[in-house]
């Protein structure tokens, strides 16, 4: 019985400095970011805007445009109305494609592309694409 009694006692030390330590191992303790990723494709998309309904019944006034200078290009003679259509600009936005780090692919439609291209390392925050 002392036998057993001594052989525990000296075998307790050596288990007690094998135990487990607290720390967790250094593979985890990188955190993954579940929004980060590669951008695959930045694409530029102009979309023209509508034209307001107009009453073409109703009598508008004339406009006659005369070009100036060198190069200008040829008068034109028409409604007010569709003077007025031609002004408006295209509507420009970027789709941008991200295949975030996880594998899935996540498309991100935003006004403006920020020097972000083909592979860089970005981030989606609040719907938006952002470089890491």
């Amino acid at each position: 019985m002392r036998r057993i009694a001594t052989c525990l006692l000296l075998a307790a030390p050596l288990a007690w400095a094998q135990s487990p330590s607290d720390k967790p191992p250094e593979s985890s303790v990188l955190v993954k970011c579940a929004e980060c990723g590669v951008v695959r494709s930045v694409k530029r998309v102009e979309k023209e805007t509508r034209p307001t309904e107009v009453d073409k019944s109703k009598p508008s006034g004339f406009v006659a445009t005369i070009p100036l200078g060198k190069g200008a290009g040829k008068p034109t003679v028409g409604s007010s109305n569709d003077a007025q259509e031609n002004e408006k600009p295209p509507v420009v936005s970027y789709e941008i494609i991200v295949r975030l780090d996880d594998g899935r692919f996540r498309v991100v439609i935003q006004a403006e592309a920020d020097n972000i291209r083909e592979g860089d390392q970005v981030k989606v925050v609040e719907g938006k694409v952002v470089i890491r």
